[in-house]
């Protein structure tokens, strides 16, 4: 995250995703962990939409875990 964006972590737990449940922390200064629990593929697809533009997120990794076959 942006080290002048001092919020970001703050914002990314008091909302959700693209209708997804969003669990954050962060884990060193300036990187945050986010746990996204989507029922669709849609809402998780729109919420990495949505955390790639929010203010502050300059870069993202993501792994996907499925639980549907």
């Amino acid at each position: 995250m942006d080290p002048a964006s001092d919020d970001v972590l703050e914002r990314l737990a008091h909302h959700s995703l693209g209708g997804c449940k969003v669990l954050a922390s962060e884990i060193y200064p300036h990187e945050i962990i986010a746990g996204l629990e989507a029922d669709r593929l849609e809402d998780f697809n729109t919420a990495m939409g949505e955390l790639a533009g929010e203010a502050g997120v300059l870069r993202t990794t993501t792994l996907r875990i499925s639980t549907t076959p």
